[in-house]
């Protein structure tokens, strides 16, 4: 992941610019409030989180693109304790190792009352023919072993359940975001997949470029539907 993103600096923000999850998360934050962005990529939701606000990330060639970024890992947060009245995530939470670490730390470094948003990533819906299936069918043909990334209770409900038990409000919520559009706004997203092999990039788009060609509406449009959650916890007091 490290290498990925050092290659592709601010890949995952461009990738959901257009889905308006990042203003969904905003919209849950007082604009007062000390904000920790987890995970903040190259800034894009820590733009949006008010003046108090700051991010950490894991890649320096991410953090090197915004002010108010520090180098760490959610394991071990280099800040002191009940020093944020909310945390947030945006599509990094499930893929964090040592996950009941990182649980801790959040609750170390939030107030008591403090909250935890988080958008967790889940993937095409369940029926449907769009651009998101197609290309999973293409990756398919590209046999390489599935990432194992994260650990699966930080992606079901249930495992949300279980991971703040303890905490109060906690809440997992569907949340569904159109990123449908041009082939190249589609791609912006698909192909900043962890999935894609790196050599086969450009095969995997031509391919998928094809594949939409039958979907494409007659303004150029290529359906696009994610399936994620927006998923809270409230520290208790």
């Amino acid at each position: 992941m490290r290498q990925f993103h050092a290659a592709h600096p601010g890949i995952t923000g461009r990738a959901f610019a257009r889905g308006g999850s990042y203003d969904q998360i905003a919209a849950l934050v007082p604009p007062d409030a000390r904000v920790l962005d987890l995970a903040c990529g190259d800034g894009v939701l820590l733009a949006k989180l008010g003046p108090h606000a700051i991010g950490l990330d894991v890649s320096r060639e991410e953090l090197g693109r915004i002010p108010r970024g520090v180098q760490g890992r959610a394991q071990a947060l280099p800040f002191a304790d009940a020093s944020f009245d909310v945390c947030t995530c945006h599509l990094a939470f499930m893929l964090f190792d040592e996950v009941d670490r990182v649980v801790a730390e959040l609750a170390r470094v939030l107030v008591p009352g403090g909250a935890w948003i988080a958008l967790l990533g889940g993937g095409p819906t369940a029926t449907g023919d769009d651009a998101f299936h197609r290309f999973l069918a293409i990756l398919a043909e590209h046999a390489r072993a599935p990432l194992r990334l994260g650990e699966p209770r930080a992606r079901t409900e249930r495992g949300w359940q279980e991971l703040f038990a303890g905490w109060r409000e906690v809440s997992f919520e569907r949340l569904e975001i159109d990123l449908g559009g041009s082939f190249d706004e589609v791609w912006a997203f698909l192909g900043a997949s962890y999935e894609v092999p790196a050599p086969s990039a450009d095969a995997i788009r031509d391919q998928l470029r094809a594949a939409t060609a039958g979907i494409t509406d007659a303004t150029g449009s290529i359906p696009c539907q994610v399936v994620t959650w927006l998923a809270r916890a409230v520290r208790a007091s």
